[in-house]
């Protein structure tokens, strides 16, 4: 039953983080370039419809996942599933002109004859560029507010890079999902060298300890924890549970892990913390500020 929840939590938060434009999708955006803007929208990647929100485009989305719960607006709108049970259906009941699906869904590309547009959330760059990609959609007034909405972002990502320059980069192990409420870590699961996380801790003037292992979602036994040796712990926790117990489940490696001998365990419950997008420098200014208040020998 674990198994089957962490291979959902697993697939949802790294649909999060968006996929590739597949090759096969350019006469796709081709056929809704060539006619008049897309005026009915459905959008299955939560860090896309916030995109969509800050450049003023909210009001042509019919339908989210079931994942999406922010901006508020989003409450509202209609919903068609999740990663694992998306209602096809329903997407054809509402008449989109427009989908927007994460590229893992193949399957559901290739059974419905509505145009399918794929960004790239997987890093800053790629949501950076989706406000282009999308803007480009809409026409050049659109356009314009993408610009302006992509160049602030930068310049605020920009920003607080820069305030941490010169820093030595504190030694961050990032959790994203393992077996809470059991007095130790199981089925740890970290983010790797490809997540956006990773670019988010460097920004805030730490390394991700994982990187090394040139994978997207690593699990790491104890062992391995204790191998990495990291000096931080960002503990990403979005499902409501219990930080306090989440906490104690670390201090069986007290011993072992300097992050948890020296209590330096940050657990994040801010549902922007696993969503790339507008609300990332968010992300960033609480990190940077836990750094700050480490003292770090």
């Amino acid at each position: 039953m674990y198994r089957l929840f962490f291979f959902s939590f697993i697939l949802f938060f790294l649909v999060l983080l968006g996929g590739c434009v597949p090759t096969g999708q350019q006469s796709d955006l081709t056929r809704v370039q060539s006619e008049r803007p897309p005026q009915r929208i459905i959008i299955t990647l939560p860090s896309v419809v916030e995109v969509f929100f800050d450049i003023g485009l909210g009001e042509r989305i019919v339908a989210v996942s079931s994942y999406t719960k922010y901006p508020p607006e989003t409450e509202h709108i209609e919903k068609i599933g999740g990663h694992l049970d998306i209602d096809r259906e329903k997407i054809i009941s509402l008449k989109p002109d427009l989908i927007i699906l994460p590229v893992e869904n193949r399957q559901l590309r290739q059974s419905i004859s509505i145009p399918v547009l794929t960004v790239e959330h997987n890093t800053l760059t790629g949501v950076l560029d989706s406000y282009l990609i999308i803007g480009g959609l809409f026409g050049a007034d659109v356009l314009a507010t993408a610009q302006k909405k992509r160049q602030e972002l930068s310049e605020r990502l920009n920003k607080l890079e820069a305030k941490t320059q010169g820093r030595k980069p504190i030694r961050t192990l990032i959790c994203i999902d393992r077996s809470r409420g059991t007095g130790r870590i199981q089925n740890l699961f970290v983010a790797g060298a490809d997540s956006f996380l990773t670019e988010v801790v460097a920004k805030s003037g730490g390394e991700n300890a994982a990187a090394v292992l040139g994978l997207a979602a690593p699990q790491l036994s104890v062992e391995g924890i204790i191998h990495l040796a990291p000096d931080v712990i960002i503990d990403i926790q979005v499902d409501g549970s219990d930080r306090a117990q989440s906490i104690s489940d670390w201090q069986s490696l007290a011993n072992s892990v300097p992050a948890v001998r020296n209590n330096r365990i940050l657990v994040l419950t801010d549902d922007f913390a696993s969503i790339p997008g507008p609300r990332t420098p968010k992300l960033i200014e609480k990190i940077t500020q836990y750094f700050e208040s480490l003292e770090l020998e």
